[in-house]
């Protein structure tokens, strides 16, 4: 069997500067690519009721659809030339269900383009490159922004 490289997208321009890097270093090894994206469900607690269970993104369901819509109009554009697959997966915590769906794959590698974010923006959005480095056990390999 291929090594695999889990490859993630958002859908954004960022996300897709990863892609012909991954895709070449890809078929150099000779490894399959699995591009992934996770759909936040973002889970809360009824206020004021200690037995209601916990409220799980109520728009979970579509937004999941859309994204393996999405992930198969960039898949079926690649081309044949690397084995190419696509998954979309659900979590509240997005970096933790990355880096254990690659760890279960037995990736040899996450790819992923880190946005550039910084100052007020990276406090706010966060960095999803830098959670998912401190969650993985896989290696990583971070395609910066230009200059």
């Amino acid at each position: 069997m291929a090594d695999v490289i889990v490859l993630t997208t958002d859908f954004s321009e960022e996300a897709a500067r990863a892609y012909g890097p991954t895709l070449d270093l890809a078929k150099r090894l000779g490894a399959r690519v699995e591009f992934v994206h996770v759909v936040p469900d973002l889970v809360a607690i009824p206020y004021g009721s200690l037995l209601a269970p916990p409220q799980h993104e109520p728009d979970l369901a579509a937004k999941v659809k859309a994204a393996k819509e999405e992930l198969d109009k960039i898949t079926s554009s690649l081309g044949t030339d690397v084995d190419v697959s696509g998954a979309v997966l659900t979590g509240e915590y997005p970096e933790r269900v990355l880096a254990a769906h690659a760890q279960e794959l037995g990736a040899k590698w996450i790819a992923m383009a880190s946005h550039g974010r910084s100052g007020l923006r990276r406090i706010v959005l966060g960095s999803f490159a830098e959670a998912v480095l401190r969650h993985s056990t896989t290696p990583i390999a971070i395609y910066p922004p230009p200059d």
